[in-house]
């Protein structure tokens, strides 16, 4: 039981700060060469909060893997850091979710919840 815990929050992480590093990286389109990049995102803390987050997150991850399954902790943690990115991007204003958008997101609950069943 605690393993999924550990998977329902590292997706959590992922999930929300994948929208935070879209958002706190806008304007990157703007820079024409690799160091103005660099420059640009290393100048923002508000993206190197994301992204370190989001970093702290594989390293939960990785840590994770060395003491489960895999067959069971990937689609988990993957599944629902969709889920969780869709859902966090609706509260930061990314956008709204179309009527496939909900149904794929409840075949990713269910997909998940039929994989791990029997487990």
């Amino acid at each position: 039981m605690l393993d999924y815990i550990k998977m329902v929050f590292i997706a959590l992480v992922w999930g929300g700060t994948n929208p935070l590093i879209k958002k706190f990286g806008k304007g990157i389109e703007k820079c024409d060469s690799l160091t103005d990049k660099v420059i640009f995102l290393l100048q923002n803390p508000l993206f190197l909060l994301s992204f370190l987050g989001n970093q702290s997150g594989s390293v939960m991850f990785y840590i994770l893997l060395s003491s489960t399954d895999l067959s069971i902790s990937v689609p988990v943690v993957n599944s629902l850091t969709m889920l969780f990115t869709s859902v966090f991007g609706l509260f930061i204003g990314e956008g709204k979710i179309g009527l496939k958008g909900v149904l794929g997101l409840l075949l990713i609950i269910v997909g998940t919840a039929l994989c791990n069943i029997k487990r």
